[in-house]
């Protein structure tokens, strides 16, 4: 049944003006966060608790946004799927940025961001570079099946965390990007780390900086945010290069400064990022760790030898 609305819904779109995109799904994103109020209070109380201005305003704009990226992601499946991606930027410094990384031969591994249109940032890299992204799988089985595809119909490369490792060294080996979240808890409590984001302790995801350790690859941080013309650009708030020595310092280190370099960008663009989900979530009693409810730590200064930030 969810199947067939599925198709239903890409016929539809694949007949929409791309110009109707804004203001249709600004309707849809109103419906969710005004009508539904699908975490409404949630959403206005993490703002409220990082000092951001006009709470409410955000928010709505925030669920607008959400909106058109639904939107434009259907449009993905559809032959209207190159004008969606064209109106996605990279800003000339961080494709200087980019590239210098790759021309390295290592690889990159992305730390990405629930921020901008994810998905079609995604989707766009994918045109350019070999891009392997380690994702979650949705419980809803039709509509994970229509996420997956939509994507990898672009290009992208996915995997689960089940032989993430094997693959993502594969990818990275042939020069390639693998693009792990860090903004989301992670699944155990081995890989978390706990810092402050927003105001309040966050379980953070040790992977992407672990990654790029073990691999010897530059670790880059992305970002994107959408535009009054619904254009999306792209940055990259961060390139760090693991040291030789002392991963495990640099790991809590970079990852600390990752994070914090995230906060400072959706306090610049706070309608940009999935204040939606649930970001300062507990792990299960069962795999908690006590470091949760230590005092966070201060972000401390960037490691010496090969380590740098850009």
């Amino acid at each position: 049944m969810l199947g067939s609305l599925l198709r239903c819904l890409v016929a539809v779109v694949a007949r929409m003006p791309v110009a109707t995109f804004s203001w249709l799904g600004a309707g849809l994103g109103w419906w969710a966060g005004s009508v539904l109020r699908v975490r409404r209070r949630e959403v206005e109380d993490a703002m409220r608790a990082a000092g951001i201005d006009s709470p409410r305003h955000r928010a709505r704009a925030m669920y607008r946004s959400l909106g058109r990226s639904a939107l434009e992601f259907v449009a993905l499946s559809t032959p209207q799927a190159s004008r969606i991606l064209s109106r996605v930027h990279v800003d000339d410094r961080s494709r200087r940025s980019l590239a210098d990384a790759l021309a390295l031969g290592r690889g990159i591994v992305v730390a990405g961001t629930h921020t901008g249109n994810w998905d079609l940032a995604a989707c766009a890299m994918a045109s350019t570079v070999e891009l392997l992204v380690v994702t979650k799988r949705l419980a809803i089985r039709p509509l994970d099946r229509f996420w997956q595809a939509a994507r990898a119909k672009h290009g992208v490369l996915l995997c689960d965390k089940a032989g993430a490792l094997t693959q993502a060294r594969r990818v990275l080996a042939r020069g390639g990007a693998v693009v792990l979240m860090i903004d989301q808890v992670p699944e155990g409590a081995k890989r978390a780390l706990a810092v402050d984001f927003l105001g309040r302790s966050a379980l953070t995801d040790r992977a992407p900086a672990v990654l790029a350790a073990s691999a010897g690859a530059p670790l880059v941080l992305v970002a994107g945010w959408r535009e009054p013309n619904d254009d999306q650009r792209l940055s990259v708030l961060g390139t760090w290069h693991p040291p030789t020595r002392g991963a495990r310092t640099w790991v809590d280190s970079i990852t600390r400064e990752a994070t914090h370099r995230l906060g400072v960008f959706v306090r610049e663009h706070p309608s940009d990022w999935l204040w939606l989900h649930r970001r300062w979530k507990r792990l299960d009693s069962g795999a908690r760790e006590t470091m949760l409810f230590r005092p966070c730590a201060t972000h401390s200064p960037l490691p010496g030898g090969r380590s740098r930030a850009v």
